[in-house]
């Protein structure tokens, strides 16, 4: 690093992207760069052909997570980038993303027909409702059914327990009560007393909780201009992600804020999950549109991936100070 440097003008040397040299630097915190400070520059991006989008690879990312991210295929995204090892992609390669063939919006999964198949069994097979699975394909004729026809799969909703503090959380795996309560400096026997019912030692994943208030120990800082979302847990950063933020004629408000409430799978353009800001009309969500996070893009909202803002709704709290700047 030299003075004056800042990852925006780096990625421009380079041409790259902020987003791919976050990518390459996990730890780093673009708000406290040093002089001699050192960092990873990612190769130049790639030119992907026109329908397509390039993709940064990132830390656990897999050919199988970036399709279905993308409601693509694994196939199809060998198609579009040859030569590729999928047992070697690296942190800050950049690859290109085909059109999903299938059509099936975010939120939805393609399903190629099979031998035997009925939409009956289809959706036992998947644990959601018949007329869920109807409502995802309106014009798909049950009993025409054929071998190769691609369909959509919704993902089983989650059910929302009454929950006055509007703070809930969704099981993941390896949750226990324990570890929830000290994400949200609370304690073990004031969960249980706003979830009425609830079995300590039978939770399941995608289990919706309530959680009771308590001062949050958490704060969220947004950059406009890196385009990235950073958590803070008692000072410290937890973790970086990229976002996209409001369109220059429709800029993301400035200033500092809270986070006033929480919605799963609020849909549409929203994604997976919605954390609204005491600056009405404005929050933090999901999208259906994961080819615009790195970019100016919203309607003034900030955008993340859906993997990545099911993670930080489980990590927030009504109340939570949102700094934007």
């Amino acid at each position: 690093m030299r003075a004056g440097d800042t990852l925006y003008l780096i990625a421009q040397r380079f041409n790259t992207t902020v987003q791919a040299i976050l990518a390459a630097n996990p730890s780093i915190v673009p708000e406290r760069l040093y002089i001699g400070q050192v960092i990873c520059v990612p190769q130049a991006q790639t030119t992907c052909p026109v329908g397509s989008t390039t993709y940064v690879i990132r830390s656990g990312d897999t050919l199988a997570a970036i399709a279905r991210r993308f409601n693509t295929t694994v196939q199809a995204l060998l198609a579009a980038n040859p030569g590729i090892v999928p047992e070697r992609l690296y942190i800050g390669q950049v690859i290109c993303v085909p059109q999903p063939a299938s059509g099936c919006p975010i939120g939805t999964s393609p399903y190629e027909i099979k031998a035997g198949d009925t939409l009956a069994n289809i959706a036992a097979r998947f644990n959601i409702p018949l007329r869920d699975l109807l409502n995802a394909n309106p014009g798909v004729v049950p009993e025409r059914l054929y071998i190769g026809q691609v369909i959509c799969i919704p993902q089983p909703k989650a059910e929302e327990p009454s929950c006055p503090t509007l703070n809930f959380y969704v099981i993941r795996r390896g949750d226990t009560l324990a570890t929830i309560a000290g994400i949200f400096n609370v304690t073990v026997q004031q969960i249980i007393n706003v979830n009425p019912g609830i079995n300590p030692y039978a939770l399941y994943v995608d289990q919706v909780i309530c959680i009771p208030a308590s001062p949050s120990p958490t704060r969220i800082v947004i950059s406009i201009a890196t385009k990235t979302l950073s958590l803070y847990r008692e000072g410290r950063l937890v973790r970086s992600y990229p976002v996209a933020t409001g369109k220059p004629t429709t800029p993301t408000p400035r200033g500092t804020f809270t986070i006033v409430n929480k919605q799963i799978n609020p849909g549409g353009p929203f994604g997976t999950r919605w954390m609204g800001l005491s600056k009405p009309h404005y929050g933090i969500h999901g999208t259906n549109n994961p080819a615009s996070i790195g970019t100016a893009a919203s309607n003034g909202c900030v955008r993340m991936y859906n993997e990545d803002v099911n993670v930080l709704f489980n990590q927030v709290a009504v109340g939570t100070v949102v700094n934007i700047y």
